[in-house]
């Protein structure tokens, strides 16, 4: 279920030091598999409804802490930000979570955080 790489979830920090301009940047939560998942059309045809385009679906384990507006960062370094959270039930004692991504138009820096 999980078998697709290891995404690396993480949310926006502000690294501003004392007369400097603020900097954003993204800070390390956790590090997970997660399994890639088709987006629907009825999933991008919602989402076109909003203005928004969905660019990927991803599964993590149930446990991790993720909520919207964190981002998703993948091995070969694409990011993304977290446009929704699904909780899904694939059997019925496994549960996972669903991730909607959407693409990011330029990269952050990131900072290593808790793992």
């Amino acid at each position: 279920m999980f078998d697709s790489g290891l995404v690396t979830l993480c949310e926006l920090t502000s690294t501003t030091t004392n007369g400097k301009m603020p900097v954003e940047a993204l800070e390390e939560t956790a590090t997970v598999f997660y399994g890639e998942r088709t987006v629907s059309y009825t999933r991008m045809y919602e989402a076109r409804g909003a203005d928004t385009q969905i660019d990927k679906v991803i599964r993590v384990p149930f446990d991790i802490d993720v909520v919207t507006n964190m981002y998703a960062v993948f091995e070969n370094g694409e990011q993304f930000r977290i446009d929704a959270v699904s909780k899904v039930i694939v059997k019925v004692s496994d549960r996972a979570k669903e991730l909607s991504l959407i693409r990011l138009e330029e990269n952050y820096e990131i900072s290593a955080g808790e793992t």
